[in-house]
């Protein structure tokens, strides 16, 4: 699998109503799915850090980049 095969399928696994978008909410809910324990400050810092035009959304663009900067 490429690298932008899994940052896709990551994706649409986070994007748990498939809209195009991670909410805070949608992250939050996913991460505990996965057996994840993640504060709400967590999630904030993350948001603050990858959602770059500030609507409260992650897109997939905004996605990849912050996993290239992970990376």
């Amino acid at each position: 699998m490429s690298t932008n095969e899994e940052i896709t399928r990551t994706f649409n696994e986070l994007d748990m109503n498939d809209d195009g978008q991670i909410t805070m909410p949608e992250f939050a809910s996913a991460m505990s799915a996965r057996g994840e324990s993640i504060t709400a400050a967590e999630v904030e810092s993350i948001f603050a850090d990858a959602d770059a035009d500030q609507d409260g959304q992650i897109s997939l663009a905004e996605f990849t980049a912050a996993w290239n900067r992970a990376g």
